[in-house]
């Protein structure tokens, strides 16, 4: 093993280098053999690590000086993948909004200031979609990739790299080349395998937009043109018409009374004007469904264009910022008419009358929306939304993520000779001698343990339960 820091080799007592599925960089921990050593590595200083041929370039993170009574110092240096000068404690913090359509991978490798080694789907995220305020590069990169299935890693030479959370689909496990075989005669030394609990997902809904919640409302018409001309207290044999306003998940809206004669009316179209705070975000809600926003009038800042959202309800403006939006609407509402007896209960003059108004909420898929299946699809998972995603194959992509994580496992974890050019998401092919079979499985952490001259491998596998 070697460790160079300015051109100079540090010699070395034991070491331990990895990474894991969900950490995006390789981390390191070296104890340095002399204080001198010690004392010209500094803090964010670049290192390159030599294991068995393979390099790993790192910057240091941390280090650790330990005395205890009469033993020996102990002189530890702790480092990272160079990516880390792109997380929330070291990267530029961005405050923006692609208002035009943008690649995943160039507003990835935008905010990076550097290539990205992009192993996933790049699809277009339409303008106004992807919008940030005090983010970090590695948090906007995580973002973008976890729409459609991705996750964010470090090579060991230090380039930021995104591929699918599983490159290869669990069903195809069995029939695909591996990266990598290991036997009990030339790796293996020890295992130890345990059972993942965890709930099952065989069918997903993923979504590009975010659903409104199913809206219905009703309310007596108290327009001044409407259909009680601006009355809103009735009397017995009068007729009192009321209004029920619904979002798109709503169908087969029906209404009934505890008294008195209903009748549907014609539907009604008409304008009403709200004022929408945009508190440091591009989002804001209207009280109820509209069909179209007609006109826009920003009370100070100018957050751009507005777009109203599938639920009829969610706006969305062009950039992020603080303002005020008075809007004019269109809504559309069902009506009814009640005819109210002149008394009830044997002559009572003043009395109350109750109207119930209920209605369907909808289940069919429509556009922006698919549904992602295994097999008989019995185990349903969370419905999936995401408005980055507007595309069916990146909605694909996410949505086999989420039934592939939802796959019976069990883990396992070998210790091996020393085992180069392993990563996570690597497919991975075991001879088990013991129990006299081969298996499969999908890499998801590297441990490489260092006491000088021994270095040995911890692998941390995902093998689907036989």
């Amino acid at each position: 093993m070697g460790l160079i820091h300015n051109g100079r080799k540090i010699q070395v007592l034991s070491a331990e280098l990895g990474i894991a599925e969900g950490e995006y960089a390789w981390t390191a921990r070296f104890q340095v053999a002399t204080p001198d050593d010690y004392q010209r590595i500094q803090v964010d200083d670049d290192l390159t690590v030599t294991i068995g041929g393979e390099s790993y370039a790192l910057i240091v993170d941390n280090k650790e000086l330990q005395r205890t009574g009469g033993r020996k110092e102990s002189f530890v240096v702790a480092a990272i993948s160079p990516t880390s000068r792109l997380s929330p404690a070291k990267g530029r913090l961005f405050d923006k909004t692609w208002d035009m359509p943008v690649q995943a991978r160039a507003a990835a490798e935008e905010v990076a200031g550097q290539p990205v080694d992009w192993n996933l789907i790049d699809w277009w995220i339409p303008g106004g979609r992807l919008a940030v305020t005090r983010a970090a590069p590695l948090d906007i990169i995580k973002t973008i990739a976890g729409a459609a299935g991705g996750v964010v890693m470090t090579r060991p030479d230090g380039v930021l790299a995104v591929r699918h959370a599983f490159p290869t689909p669990v069903p195809s496990w069995s029939s695909v080349t591996v990266d990598h075989i290991l036997t009990d005669t030339l790796d293996n030394l020890s295992s130890r395998e345990s059972y993942r609990s965890q709930r099952r997902v065989n069918r997903v809904v993923v979504r590009g937009y975010l659903p409104g919640n199913p809206d219905l409302s009703v309310e007596i018409d108290d327009r001044d043109d409407g259909l009680n001309a601006g009355r809103t207290v009735f009397h017995g044999g009068e007729t009192v018409s009321f209004l029920a306003h619904s979002g798109s998940e709503i169908a087969g809206i029906r209404a009934s009374s505890s008294a008195g004669e209903l009748f549907p009316r014609a539907r009604q179209a008409y304008q009403i004007t709200r004022d929408l705070a945009f508190d440091q975000a591009n989002l804001a809600t209207l009280d109820k469904p509209v069909t179209s926003i007609d006109a826009v009038v920003w009370l100070g800042n100018d957050l751009g264009a507005l777009r109203l959202g599938s639920d009829g309800r969610t706006v969305m403006s062009d950039r992020v910022g603080l303002a005020i939006a008075r809007v004019t609407c269109t809504v559309k509402a069902a009506a009814w008419g009640l005819c109210a007896p002149f008394s009830l209960g044997g002559g009572q003059s003043r009395f109350a009358i109750r109207v119930q108004v209920t209605g369907d909420v909808t289940a069919q898929s429509g556009d922006g929306e698919i549904i992602c299946q295994r097999g008989d699809g019995e185990f349903f998972g969370d419905d999936i939304s995401d408005p980055l995603l507007v595309g069916t194959q990146e909605m694909l992509s996410r949505g086999r993520m989420a039934i592939d994580s939802g796959e019976k496992f069990q883990e396992i974890q070998l210790t091996c000779v020393f085992r180069p050019g392993i990563m996570p998401g690597h497919l991975i092919e075991v001879h088990d001698a013991m129990m006299g079979r081969s298996w499969r499985g999908q890499v998801t952490g590297v441990q490489h343990v260092i006491h000088v001259p021994k270095v040995t491998t911890v692998i941390d596998i995902l093998r689907v339960c036989q």
